[in-house]
C-alpha cells in the first residue's frame, strides 16, 4: 500500500545528497499518505537509503508500520501536517548555506524573484528549540506561517509542500538564494 511513496522518498533522498543539501544522516523527509506519513528512520545514511528504510505513522507518531526509529525531526513534521492542510511533503535539511543563514539568525530577503513566487516571501528564523521538541514544531509551524520555507534557529531548514517533488525544488531553491545573498 505504501510502496509507491516508500520509492519516491528513497528518490527524493538521493537527490537530496546528490545536490549538496544532506550529508550522513542529518535531516529527514517525509510525506502525508491519508491520514498517516511515511518518514524515513532515524540515523539512516542517505546513500545507503532503501524504500524499507522508510517507516509508516499516524497523525499521534504511532508506528503503523515498520521496526527502526522514526526520524527524531518527527514531532515537527507531525506538527507541520497538523496545522498545514496544504502540505503533504516537509524535507528537513542542513545545507550549507541555509544552515549558516540560521546560525546567523538572519532572514532570507527575498533577493531573487522565485523567492516570492515560490516560496512565499521573505524567509524567516524560527525560535530556537530543542531539537527533537514538540517546542520546534511549534516554532517551525510559526516561522513557517504560510510559507513553503523556514530557517531552523542554530539547525537547518524545513521546506514543505504540495508534493516531495515541490518541496525537494523548494529546498533547492531556499539553498541556492542563501548561497547568493551570502556571496552579495
Amino acid at each position: 500500500m505504501y510502496e509507491k511513496v516508500k520509492k519516491e522518498i528513497q528518490g527524493i533522498c538521493k537527490e537530496l545528497l546528490k545536490e549538496g543539501l544532506v550529508a550522513g544522516t542529518a535531516g529527514n523527509v517525509s510525506a502525508r499518505v491519508d491520514d498517516h506519513v511515511a518518514i524515513t528512520y532515524s540515523q539512516k545514511h542517505y546513500d545507503q537509503m532503501l524504500p524499507e528504510d522508510v517507516m509508516i505513522l499516524d497523525m499521534e507518531g504511532n508506528v503503523v508500520e515498520g521496526k527502526m526509529n522514526p526520524s527524531s525531526e518527527t514531532p515537527t513534521h507531525l506538527e507541520v501536517y497538523r496545522q498545514r492542510k496544504d502540505v503533504n511533503a516537509v524535507i528537513h535539511t542542513h545545507s550549507i548555506y541555509a544552515t549558516a543563514m540560521a546560525i546567523l539568525h538572519k532572514p532570507l530577503p527575498p533577493v531573487i524573484d522565485e523567492v516570492t513566487a515560490r516560496l512565499g516571501g521573505e524567509i524567516r528564523v524560527s525560535k530556537y528549540a530543542q531539537p527533537g521538541s514538540t517546542a520546534l514544531g511549534k516554532a517551525v509551524v510559526e516561522g513557517l506561517e504560510m510559507r513553503s520555507a523556514v530557517l531552523i534557529a542554530n539547525h537547518g531548514a524545513l521546506c514543505c509542500d504540495r508534493t516531495l517533488r515541490d518541496a525537494f525544488d523548494d529546498a533547492v531553491l531556499l539553498e541556492r538564494a542563501c548561497k547568493i545573498y551570502m556571496h552579495a
